[in-house]
């Protein structure tokens, strides 16, 4: 399947949201138009390509893995900005897209795999720059996702890291 296809895939199965139907909340932390965005803030067509990049569908979950990816590839992220964005996003999104401790975990885990992807600021990127027609799975591996490591951030990483350790860590 071509990234093109996976890409409109995606639009067509899921429900995607426009700009003046997103709480300003959020806006103001993900969207790099704001002033007060945190770094690795993409705009909704971009964020939507990640989504597909890291065959993400919409759960909470996945908005977690793919938030805590694009901020921890962004290598002028602070830590305060990681702990400002999980304390908000904890108490004070909206009900339906405030992230649970278990979904804040998810977070952590996309932040690491995203830290350790060699394609930095991918929330940046200029998608218009690519061949669409190219595979997906050869798109990722431009930006140095390989399907074993994906699969371990999204599900084993979890497993492993929090197993013994307590629910959720402190902000």
């Amino acid at each position: 399947m071509t990234f093109k296809e996976s890409y409109d895939n995606f639009l067509n199965n899921v429900k995607t949201v426009k700009q003046y139907n997103i709480p300003f909340i959020i806006w103001l932390l993900e969207n790099p138009k704001s002033p007060f965005h945190l770094h690795g803030a993409a705009n909704l067509h971009d964020h939507d390509i990640i989504h597909v990049l890291l065959e993400c569908g919409q759960t909470n979950w996945d908005e977690a893995f793919v938030i805590g990816f694009t901020m921890g590839n962004d290598n002028r992220i602070k830590k305060w900005e990681v702990k400002l964005f999980k304390f908000i996003s904890y108490y004070f999104y909206p009900e339906e897209n405030r992230f649970t401790k278990d979904e804040l975990k998810v977070f952590d885990s996309g932040f690491v795999f995203g830290r350790s992807r060699y394609y930095p600021r991918i929330a940046d990127f200029d998608w218009d720059g690519i061949d669409w027609s190219r595979s997906l799975k050869d798109i990722q591996e431009t930006f140095g996702i390989h399907a074993n490591e994906l699969s371990y951030y999204k599900y084993d990483y979890l497993n492993t890291k929090y197993k013994k350790e307590p629910m959720y860590e402190n902000f």
